[in-house]
């Protein structure tokens, strides 16, 4: 079994909070060139960007700092490592945000691309009067989809065993004698 430094929840940890204050400068230049840089020309597809570059920034917020979430990779299970962990925020909640923020990601992009056919293609059709139920439909689902799952979490005790047979048992069908 792989018991490198490289390999432990530590490491990750520590990687992705100094990556998460690495990358701040970057994503404030982002939003700096958003709001001053964006030719007259894109006006239209501002706010749709700046919306997508808030949501990655809290996304990557989420994912290296706030959660820094560990993976079993065997199995779909993790645990957190992040500031939330440190002060005792429940890991269900942690799961809702990661899920959610992911999803909101894609409900982004999904708007920039209904921007650019609403303003090349549909501002004369009926799309004009469906475009903002199905935008603020679609930001309503990505807050309330994950929420039926979340009280379907089998007991903790159960699925730490059956993991840690299946862990073993991998490991000791990838040994080479």
């Amino acid at each position: 079994m792989d018991t490198s430094y490289l390999s432990t929840p530590e490491f990750v940890s520590e990687t992705l909070h100094k990556w998460g204050f690495i990358e701040i400068p970057v994503l404030i230049f982002g939003t700096y060139c958003i709001f001053f840089q964006t030719p007259k020309s894109m006006n239209s597809v501002k706010w749709s960007m700046l919306n997508l570059h808030c949501w990655s920034i809290l996304m990557d917020f989420v994912n290296s700092v706030l959660v820094c979430p560990f993976m079993i990779i065997p199995a779909i299970a993790g645990f957190p490592i992040g500031l939330f962990n440190e002060i005792k925020v429940p890991p269900i909640f942690q799961l809702y945000l990661i899920i959610t923020v992911f999803a909101t990601v894609g409900v982004s992009i999904i708007s920039i691309m209904e921007n650019r056919y609403y303003l090349l293609f549909a501002k004369e059709t009926w799309w004009r009067h469906v475009r903002y139920p199905f935008l603020v439909s679609n930001y309503a689902l990505v807050f309330t989809f994950f929420i039926p799952p979340l009280f379907q979490i089998p007991d903790q005790s159960f699925a730490c065993d059956f993991l840690k047979k299946v862990i073993i048992s991998i490991c000791d069908s990838s040994t080479v004698k």
